[in-house]
């Protein structure tokens, strides 16, 4: 489907938009996505490399300005970080994009340091960029603050169990923040995305082939065009439709179940059976 964006959306969401975790992926095609409407673009990201070659592809593409930083996402004081290097700009757009599963496996098998790195990520510093953001974006009247968030959120699962906790959090965060900023004309949104093709995937040898995974660009596009179809929107038609099951009062166990075999069918596992105990 071609997604038009509404007319008025630079003015509502421009001049500036803030991606964090903008080097690649959804985070690369939200900025060149944006840049096609003249908005100009901070893309944060731990590593500096790419996100210069994507500024400078973009600045070449669209002619719009766009800043870098390196600045580690899980970090204390990312938010802080995010606010001062952005406090001479007009941001209107701010997109947390970063907060993706860093590993596939069974809870007690987690190195302990990486379950505290999905929580700061998806909880610590989301809270935090919101609440630094948040005021900026009621002072101007209008814009927009997204949390991208995962189908993963809506059940627990094996394989990710934390992870999916943490998405869960970021949804109802958004959707508590929807009712709050939208009293000041600004859009807050969980927006949340499936299976999706990224490199952060394919380095991990994840295998989505069975989850009809979406082209980021086409993530971008209907998410940027949906801004406004607030608390919360499920970006593809596929991921709509089992998100309307997994949200009706089915036996939740089934649910969880359910998504255990799919996690454990990305990861490249065979899923355990419950003991009959």
């Amino acid at each position: 489907m071609n997604w038009e964006l509404p007319a008025d959306f630079s003015d509502r969401y421009g001049p500036w938009a803030l991606i964090a975790g903008g080097s690649e992926g959804t985070g690369e095609a939200f900025a060149r996505r944006l840049a096609r409407e003249g908005i100009n673009s901070v893309l944060l990201a731990r590593r500096q490399a790419p996100l210069d070659a994507l500024a400078a592809d973009i600045r070449a593409e669209h002619g719009v300005e766009v800043r870098t930083a390196s600045v580690d996402l899980g970090h204390a004081d990312a938010a802080a970080m995010a606010a001062e290097l952005t406090e001479d700009l007009d941001v209107g757009l701010v997109i947390f994009n970063a907060g993706a599963t860093i590993r596939f496996n069974y809870f007690p098998e987690w190195p302990e340091e990486d379950l505290l790195a999905l929580v700061n990520m998806n909880c610590r510093t989301t809270t935090l960029f919101a609440h630094r953001f948040a005021p900026r974006l009621i002072q101007r009247g209008r814009g927009g603050l997204v949390l991208v968030g995962s189908v993963a959120g809506f059940a627990g699962s094996t394989h990710q169990s934390v992870y999916n906790a943490s998405k869960a959090y970021d949804w109802v965060l958004a959707e508590g923040l929807w009712r709050e900023l939208g009293i000041y004309g600004v859009d807050a949104i969980a927006m949340v995305i499936g299976a999706t093709d990224t490199p952060s995937h394919r380095r991990m040898g994840a295998d989505l082939s069975a989850h009809s995974p979406m082209e980021a660009a086409d993530v971008a596009d209907e998410a940027l065009a949906n801004l406004h179809n607030g608390p919360t929107y499920v970006v593809g038609e596929h991921n709509r439709a089992a998100s309307e099951f997994i949200l009706t009062p089915h036996n939740r166990g089934a649910i969880v179940s359910s998504m255990s075999e799919s996690s454990a069918g990305i990861a490249g596992d065979e899923m355990l059976p419950m003991s009959s105990r």
